[in-house]
């Protein structure tokens, strides 16, 4: 299951069944409440919904090697910005932005980290381009960052695949 990178499409249920899709989701669970506990964060409705999220989309792409460079990212940028991580904006933008492990799961941890950055500095500053009638904030940051980033990572991608190929000959 942690091979598979979590691309659009994934079905774990249908690639490793449901007894380990549950567990998956388990962990994943754990994974986010341990955070939201290790920051001093509550748990609240709202947090528990960002919980049941990651969980859900356990059963479709996201796993612990993908997830975790995203919410590492997340969490080392609003230390280094000096933001209150028990607030609840930063526990969404750790829950939601999970929505990036696919980045991390097909690119690499690195690429996964640096998502998770951009990710919370843009979900802080884009209510701003919308005047904050946009409820889906985080999946609205998401995608933007999922449309910045991924052209640039394919771009690497091929180049180091022509790179290769040219040392190879």
């Amino acid at each position: 299951l942690l091979a598979i990178p979590g691309k659009s499409g994934t079905d774990f249920l249908e690639s490793s069944g449901i007894g380990l899709s549950l567990v998956n989701m388990a962990f994943l669970g754990l994974l986010s409440m341990s955070y939201i506990y290790f920051v001093g964060g509550q748990l609240s409705g709202p947090s528990i919904g960002g919980i049941f999220s990651v969980m859900g989309f356990g059963a479709s792409g996201k796993h612990l090697k993908n997830v975790i460079p995203v919410m590492l990212g997340i969490y080392i940028t609003a230390i280094l910005s000096e933001f209150d991580v028990t607030q609840t904006t930063i526990i969404f933008a750790m829950t939601f932005g999970t929505a990036l492990a696919p980045i991390s799961g097909i690119y690499g941890p690195l690429a996964g980290f640096l998502a998770g950055f951009l990710h919370l500095n843009l979900v802080l500053h884009t209510s701003a381009l919308h005047a904050g009638m946009n409820l889906y904030n985080n999946g609205f940051s998401a995608g933007i960052i999922t449309v910045a980033l991924v052209p640039v990572f394919e771009m690497i991608r091929r180049w180091r695949e022509n790179r290769k190929s040219l040392i190879h000959r």
